[in-house]
């Protein structure tokens, strides 16, 4: 590409010396203003010639290919940020479960999973706990975690102390 560029460069600036010689050799007059358009018009052709050498298919492949990989940046992108974003939800949630049972006065471990809901929005979908739970303390878990995150008891699971997987 640059031998290119140099090659136009060097017919540029031969056609100006060239223009330049033929103007200073011309005689006053109407002569003279012909000559100067010719010159304009040379100098022109010259400027523009490598328009005529253009691959504009080529340059077209290349634009689409580069919106191409735009996009899948931009897609890549995109679910890094979910990822994260589900990550800190997910700690949000674990949080705040592990401080609903402490104020009940139940100690536990918790881990919640969360999925997109329909309007795209990271919700819990399954919790995982892990304590001491009496019959009575994982009914009030179960059902807190029912009415305040929507997580149904089917996917609730209760291990013993130290058993979450």
């Amino acid at each position: 590409m640059m031998a290119g560029v140099r090659e136009w460069l060097l017919a540029l600036v031969s056609v100006c010396l060239l223009c330049a010689l033929a103007d200073a050799m011309m005689p006053q007059g109407p002569v003279r203003k012909v000559g100067r358009l010719v010159c304009g018009l040379t100098l022109l052709c010259a400027l523009l010639a490598p328009l005529s050498r253009l691959d504009l298919e080529g340059g077209q492949a290349w634009v689409e290919e580069y919106f191409a990989g735009l996009e899948r940046r931009e897609q890549e992108l995109q679910e890094q940020v979910n990822a994260g974003t589900k990550d800190i939800i997910e700690e949000k949630y674990e949080a705040y479960i592990v401080d609903k049972a402490k104020q009940a006065g139940i100690v536990c471990t918790v881990r919640v999973t969360c999925q997109p809901g329909e309007d795209g929005l990271m919700t819990p979908f399954q919790v995982e706990l892990a304590g001491s739970f009496t019959d009575q303390v994982q009914s009030t878990l179960t059902q807190l975690i029912q009415e305040e995150l929507l997580v149904p008891p089917e996917r609730q699971t209760y291990y013993n102390e130290e058993e979450l997987p």
